[in-house]
């Protein structure tokens, strides 16, 4: 079987991204059932992908190869920066008005200029929610075959968008696109960065519990439940993006989102497991987790500082258990 690594390919960038708002995220998924199948045979790709359903046609067809973070965010926040740009011209002309003007000056008076930044970087995340996910935009499925990689390790080649393999990691069907439409590309754009950083083990680690046959539950459609929280979080007030700045000490919007969407999936992940829930218990766990960021977001970045503080000092004491075996030797 090919390596994945071994196989290189142009980018080819697509144009217009569809828009599709929803603010209410869809309910958690029932458990879902993992088959035993045998592998397909891997075959020559066509001129078009031939899925279960119809034919997506794709140009400069490849295999699907994994994709870094910091690609990812190039592409996607270049493909949502002319929404953006309209988003801002519109808001201009709302600011004519000169109550709304005098309403912007002394909201902005009372920040610094660290604070405008931090909140104008959310809300190009926010831009993310706009996005459909997309199986015709090849970025869009490299960054989803990235995150099915990172957590179950396959070497294996697709040449189709769909397959039984998304439900593996935890998706409603063979077509992940409907799951995002909650939540656009934001939630996505969070589960790479989960996967391709020094929070991976963390990733795996929830990942391998997902599978468990008791307690087994739907590893992306939580993370997009999650990342449904985090979105209601980020549209409160300015006041409530410095909080978190600070609270986190990020020098970036993503970094501090995205500290604080692993710091959630660590907490279900605890929760979950020192409880013994099953998927029975997904709606109460998800709405505990909703009020903590709201009511106690500090809770929830200690108990995150505290199980890696804990992890060092075991990886610690290892290592120096070993080193004195060594010496004894």
């Amino acid at each position: 079987m090919a390596d994945v690594d071994d196989i290189q390919f142009d980018l080819n960038a697509n144009g217009d991204q569809s828009v599709d708002v929803i603010e209410n995220c869809p309910s958690p998924p029932p458990p879902f059932h993992r088959k035993v199948t045998e592998p397909d045979i891997i075959v020559e790709p066509p001129i078009t992908f031939i899925d279960h359903e119809h034919a997506i046609p794709l140009k400069n067809i490849v295999p699907f190869d994994t994709i870094f973070f910091s690609d990812a965010k190039t592409y996607l926040f270049e493909t949502t920066s002319n929404s953006a740009t309209n988003l801002n011209e519109s808001m201009n002309k709302s600011s004519r008005n000169v109550f709304q003007r005098f309403l912007n000056f002394f909201r902005f008076s009372m920040l610094s200029q660290q604070s405008i930044e931090f909140n104008q970087q959310c809300e190009q995340l926010l831009q993310l929610t706009k996005y459909s996910c997309n199986m015709t935009d090849r970025i869009h499925i490299r960054i989803l075959f990235t995150i099915y990689r990172r957590l179950t390790h396959s070497k294996e080649i697709f040449y189709s968008t769909l397959g039984p393999h998304w439900e593996e990691i935890g998706f409603q069907s063979t077509n992940p696109e409907t799951d995002f439409r909650s939540t656009g590309l934001f939630s996505i754009f969070f589960l790479l960065y989960f996967v391709d950083s020094m929070y991976l083990p963390l990733a795996k680690t929830i990942y391998s519990l997902s599978l468990d046959q008791v307690q087994e539950f739907p590893f992306c459609c939580i993370g997009i439940n999650l990342a449904n929280i985090l979105i209601k979080y980020l549209r409160q007030t300015n006041t409530s993006r410095a909080q978190l700045q600070k609270l986190l000490n990020e020098n970036t919007a993503i970094d501090t989102v995205g500290k604080l969407f692993i710091a959630l999936y660590l907490n279900f992940y605890l929760k979950w497991r020192d409880n013994g829930y099953t998927i029975t218990n997904t709606q109460q766990v998800l709405t505990e987790l909703e009020k903590i960021l709201h009511n106690q977001p500090r809770m929830l970045l200690q108990e995150f500082d505290d199980y890696f503080h804990k992890r060092q000092e075991h990886r610690a004491q290892q290592y120096e258990l070993r080193q004195t075996q060594d010496n004894l030797i």
